[in-house]
């Protein structure tokens, strides 16, 4: 009866380790967000686009992550980002477009950045080659100023390290019952 009881406890170890080593090798592979702001960014025209998105990544892979403004306002277009195409290239630039159509004249909107983006990097915007163009030309232009800049955002606990916990907790649950069982039985 020692021996069954015995082999019990040492496959519930081994089952408890195997989850514990699981979920510390999901850990390393973290999810991380980034806010970033547009920062004086000054059109030509002396009005102010502004706005703000989140960058969500994989540490260790910023450059494949992916973007979502929470906040954007376009001079003479307006707030309304769910009619915008936005690309995102953290290395090279953020482009805005709308395609013209009977409701509307279109935006093309094109902040190229003189440097990368990183979690920890801003970037200023290269003010040769930042353009904007709002109904089709007829309010186009440069940016005679302009970043784009990071500020670290409040990242929930990922669901590997609640795993990993809750299976250190039935660790202790299962030592302490087999602790239990021992002195039962003797």
């Amino acid at each position: 009866m020692k021996n069954g009881l015995a082999n019990r406890q040492k496959l519930a170890y081994t089952i408890i380790t195997l989850v514990l080593l699981s979920s510390l090798s999901t850990l390393t592979a973290q999810a991380a967000v980034v806010r970033y702001t547009l920062d004086n960014v000054i059109q030509d025209d002396n009005q102010q686009m502004t706005g703000s998105f989140l960058w969500n990544y994989t540490e260790g892979d910023f450059e494949n992550g992916s973007g979502v403004f929470t906040e954007l306002y376009i001079p003479d277009y307006g707030s309304d980002i769910s009619a915008l195409t936005i690309t995102f290239d953290v290395a090279n630039s953020i482009e805005f477009s709308l395609t013209a159509n009977i409701n509307n004249q279109g935006v093309d909107v094109t902040l190229f950045l003189l440097s990368p983006l990183g979690p920890a990097q801003s970037a200023d915007l290269d003010l040769t080659r930042s353009k904007y163009a709002i109904e089709v030309g007829s309010r186009a232009g440069n940016y005679q100023s302009g970043s784009i800049t990071p500020e670290l955002a409040a990242v929930p606990a990922p669901a590997a390290l609640w795993l990993f916990l809750s299976g250190l907790t039935g660790l202790f649950g299962i030592t302490k019952w087999a602790g239990r069982n021992r002195q039962t039985t003797s």
